[in-house]
């Protein structure tokens, strides 16, 4: 993980708590449907974005993510609701679960190159939900609007505070793939690119070639089920396969399958330059995963 997305944690964390501080400290002044909002409103917000972040952590487990996400949002909306009453409490729990099932779906469905926009997104979003919350028990507790509130100032600044110092702090997500995994990639020769198929992740899952020189690109199939991959709107020239099987797919088509311990092989020649989305197209193995971007330069 990088610094950028530990930050973000921190900075929900924290939020969070402002929040469910500032209604234990006001319980008494708060109306039972402004304590209800509150819980519903921090408990799915909060459910959604650690989902989110968790779903694209542990893409290859959406089990696991979306459990995660779901006790987070959960315990984030009951700990809202506590200090108003047992409805503020189940519109707490009820929205924390939905937020971060949501989340947690979200984040193993988006593709690679969109990761880091959509986690800043919702993050944004988070963030200008906590500042609505905090105008919301701050006219419940005062009934009246000071400066700070009135001033359409202070929420840009503090938005645009916080790009600044995401501009500083690096990408969201640190390069998924380590060096075994980038090594794997490349060896069986200058031109050749090895593609490990588990469940449910490409490694490495962004490749680079070249076009004009012949590629040789290899799937290995390192799980316990099938997998296949599909290079989509790709159509090279000269390819070449070490297998007969085939999904019905066009001559020029990349597709490459392979059964639990085998490998198959294609060699080809890439003509236009463009990035390409590659896929398994078994089903439920994209949307759970299964998918990488290939740069042809």
């Amino acid at each position: 993980m990088g610094t950028t997305l530990y930050l973000i944690f921190l900075v929900i964390i924290l939020l969070s708590f402002m929040i469910i501080g500032k209604t234990v400290y006001n319980r008494k002044k708060i109306s039972t449907m402004t304590g209800m909002m509150i819980a519903m409103t921090l408990g799915m917000s909060a459910g959604l974005i650690i989902g989110l972040i968790l779903g694209i952590l542990f893409s290859g487990d959406l089990f696991i993510s979306t459990i995660l996400g779901m006790v987070v949002g959960m315990t984030v909306g009951i700990l809202a609701g506590i200090p108003v009453n047992i409805m503020a409490v189940l519109d707490g729990l009820l929205s924390g679960l939905m937020g971060g099932m949501m989340g947690a779906m979200l984040g193993v469905m988006i593709a690679t190159e969109y990761r880091e926009a959509i986690v800043k997104i919702m993050f944004f979003i988070f963030f200008t939900t906590v500042l609505i919350l905090v105008y919301m028990i701050h006219k419940e507790v005062n009934r009246n609007e000071t400066v700070f509130y009135r001033n359409p100032l202070v929420p840009v600044t503090l938005i645009g505070l916080l790009f600044f110092v995401f501009s500083q702090t690096g990408p969201v997500f640190t390069e998924t793939n380590s060096t075994d995994q980038e090594l794997s990639g490349h060896n069986e020769g200058d031109n050749s690119l090895l593609i490990k198929a588990e469940e449910y992740d490409f490694l490495p899952n962004n490749i680079n070639i070249k076009a004009g020189e012949t590629v040789t690109l290899s799937i290995k199939n390192t799980g316990t089920i099938e997998h296949d991959l599909e290079i989509i709107g790709f159509n090279p020239k000269s390819v070449q396969r070490n297998s007969s099987h085939n999904h019905g797919e066009t001559a020029n088509t990349i597709h490459l399958h392979a059964v639990p311990g085998k490998k198959q092989t294609v060699t080809f020649t890439p003509t236009e330059q463009g990035v390409y989305r590659f896929v398994c197209t078994i089903p439920g193995h994209k949307e759970s995963g299964m998918l990488g971007t290939m740069k042809v330069s």
